[in-house]
């Protein structure tokens, strides 16, 4: 299943810092697919293919969670574009 993130950036220097990491190394079973940052660097929007939402949360929010207030959701695959 497809899950796409936003992450409303509270402490930029941290987020980023951290994310390099996280998003370039993600564990088995799951799959970064696209990153969009807007808003100068306080706003990105990630979509991620894994199992379940929780496992991408389970696996974000020990990392971004001080730093980011994360929003979760499903892709609808009958409705999307693209």
């Amino acid at each position: 299943m497809y899950i796409v993130i936003q992450h409303e950036i509270t402490d930029p220097e941290l987020f980023w810092q951290r994310a390099s990491g996280v998003l370039t190394h993600p564990p088995s079973g799951m799959r970064l697919h696209a990153t969009m940052i807007v808003e100068r660097h306080k706003l990105c929007q990630c979509m991620w293919e894994a199992e379940s939402i929780d496992m991408v949360r389970d696996y974000l929010e020990p990392e971004l969670g001080e730093a980011s207030i994360n929003t979760y959701g499903l892709v609808d695959p009958d409705r999307a574009i693209g």
